[in-house]
């Protein structure tokens, strides 16, 4: 049983990316049903631009709390499905600012209207531990103290 454990603990990364990987296979086919066309992993930047009229690529990767890279990556998906367009700054032409189109509101509106919150909460019920507070918990610990730290911390009490 300790050895189990030891593994599960060790490989808490791979665990994380399997939840994420589950999460989405299994909204894909629940969102198809329901009409919704967004990419699972662009979701958040739909529910973003659906707070704010416009928003620039650092501004959608500072209020997702994602690297400008990842939030980039994501972008001519949604263009080319005609969710969000595409236009420069009237004020400052290096800075492209992104708008959720008529087909982006609908979709966000769906996504509202069929919140995964209750599903979550059950689940969260079902295995005795609140799945979000837990995710978001253990990110703040990793963003405060980062692995390396926290090794090398526990390395040296052992030496010590």
């Amino acid at each position: 049983m300790t050895d189990q454990i030891n593994t599960i603990q060790a490989f808490v990364g791979k665990h994380a990316d399997d939840l994420g990987n589950l999460i989405s296979l299994q909204i894909k086919p629940l969102y198809e049903s329901l009409g919704i066309v967004v990419p699972v992993k662009s979701v958040s930047i739909v529910y973003q631009l659906s707070q704010t009229p416009q928003a620039s690529l650092a501004d959608l990767s500072k209020a997702l709390g994602q690297s400008h890279q990842l939030v980039k990556q994501k972008i001519p998906k949604l263009l080319k499905a005609g969710i969000i367009n595409a236009n420069h700054d009237p004020a400052d032409k290096r800075k492209t600012l992104y708008a959720l189109t008529a087909l982006g509101q609908q979709q966000a509106q769906l996504l509202k209207q069929h919140s995964l919150e209750q599903v979550y909460r059950h689940l969260s019920a079902e295995i005795g531990a609140d799945l979000g507070q837990v995710l978001t918990q253990a990110i703040a610990g990793l963003k405060n103290k980062d692995l390396l730290s926290r090794f090398q911390s526990i390395n040296h009490d052992k030496t010590s």
